[in-house]
C-alpha cells in the first residue's frame, strides 16, 4: 500500500517489481502500469508481465507476451497496450511483430507489424496514434526510421526520418509534440545529448538543447508540463540523472536524481505521479526490481 505523499518532487519507493528485470517495456492505462518482457537475472528473455495497480499498490500478473521479448517499445492508446517490435532471443535478432492486448479481452493480438524489424526503439502517442522511432535493424545499428501507426485502420505509415539516427533512445509526446531524447550509436562509448522533435501537425523535426548528460538506455516521460528524463548507461557506470525540459523556456532543469541509478528501465506516468521502474544498476546485464515515485 502506499504511505503518504513525501515532500513534493522527491523520489519515494512504491512496491518492488515482483520479478527484477531490465531493458523492459513500461506504460500506463488507467492507473495501472504494465511492465512487460525484457530480461531476468538469469540473462534470458522474457515473456513475463506485471501490472501494478497505482491506487492500491499491489501487483498482479497479467497475460504473458506471446514470445519472450527485449528491448521493446511499449504504449497505451484506444484502450489496449502495444508492445512494438523489440529483440528476440540472444544474439539480438530485431522483431517487427507488434502485439497489442486488452486488458478486458485478458489476451494479446497480432496486429499489423512494423515495415522494418527493429529493436531497442521508442514510441509516443499522439491523439490515439503510435509513432515508432529509430532503433536497431538487422543490417544497421541505429536507424533514422520513423512511422505512424492508426489502430483504428491497422495500418503504418512513413514519416520524415529521424535528424539522428539512434537505438536504445526515449521519447515522450506532449501538446502535439514528440520529444526524443538521448540513445547512443551501438556501445555504452557512444553516448548521444541529441534532443529533437517532431511536430506531429507539421510533421517537421526540430533540434532542440542537447541534454545536460548524454547517455543511452534511459527512459521519458510527460509530467507537469514538461518532459522528464531519468536513468541511463556508460560503460563504467550508471545514471541516477533526473532532468527535466520545458518548451516553454526551451531550457532544462536539473531534478531530483532517482534513488537507485539504472538503465534499461521504464517510465510511465499514472495518478497524478511519475514513475520509474526496473533496470540495471549495472552496466550490461544486471537486473532490479526498484520501482520509484516522484509526487507532484
Amino acid at each position: 500500500m502506499l504511505g503518504e505523499p513525501p515532500a513534493s518532487g522527491r523520489w519515494s519507493w512504491a512496491s518492488d517489481l515482483p520479478t527484477p528485470r531490465t531493458e523492459v517495456g513500461v506504460a500506463a492505462l488507467e492507473g495501472r502500469i504494465y511492465v512487460v518482457g525484457g530480461f531476468t537475472g538469469d540473462g534470458a528473455p522474457s515473456a513475463r508481465v506485471e501490472v501494478y495497480d497505482t491506487e492500491s499498490g499491489d501487483w498482479e500478473t497479467g497475460p504473458s507476451l506471446p514470445e519472450p521479448l527485449h528491448h521493446v517499445a511499449l504504449v497505451t492508446t484506444d484502450g489496449r497496450v502495444f508492445a512494438i517490435g523489440g529483440h528476440r532471443g540472444i544474439p539480438f535478432e530485431p522483431v517487427a511483430s507488434v502485439y497489442a492486448l486488452d486488458p478486458d479481452a485478458g489476451s494479446w493480438e497480432s496486429v499489423q507489424p512494423l515495415p522494418r524489424a527493429r529493436g531497442a526503439l521508442t514510441a509516443a502517442v499522439v491523439d490515439g496514434e503510435i509513432y515508432a522511432i529509430g532503433g536497431q535493424a538487422a543490417d544497421e545499428i541505429a536507424v533514422r526510421d520513423v512511422e505512424r501507426y492508426d489502430p483504428e485502420a491497422n495500418r503504418w505509415e512513413p514519416l520524415p526520418p529521424l535528424p539522428t539516427p539512434r537505438e536504445h533512445l526515449a521519447s515522450a509526446s506532449l501538446d502535439g509534440v514528440v520529444y526524443v531524447a538521448g540513445g547512443r550509436l551501438g556501445s555504452l562509448t557512444t553516448n548521444l545529448a541529441a534532443f529533437e522533435a517532431l511536430d506531429t501537425r507539421s510533421l517537421s523535426w526540430m533540434s532542440l538543447p542537447d541534454m545536460p548528460t548524454a547517455r543511452g538506455g534511459l527512459a521519458a516521460a510527460a509530467f507537469e508540463d514538461r518532459i522528464h528524463v531519468v536513468g541511463g548507461e556508460a560503460p563504467t557506470r550508471t545514471f541516477d540523472a533526473h532532468e527535466a525540459y520545458d518548451p516553454r523556456a526551451g531550457r532544462w532543469n536539473a531534478m531530483s536524481p532517482l534513488p537507485t541509478a539504472r538503465h534499461g528501465l521504464g517510465a510511465a506516468v499514472a495518478g497524478g505521479r511519475l514513475y520509474a521502474i526496473g533496470g540495471g544498476p549495472r552496466p550490461g546485464l544486471s537486473v532490479s526490481g526498484a520501482s520509484e515515485v516522484l509526487f507532484p
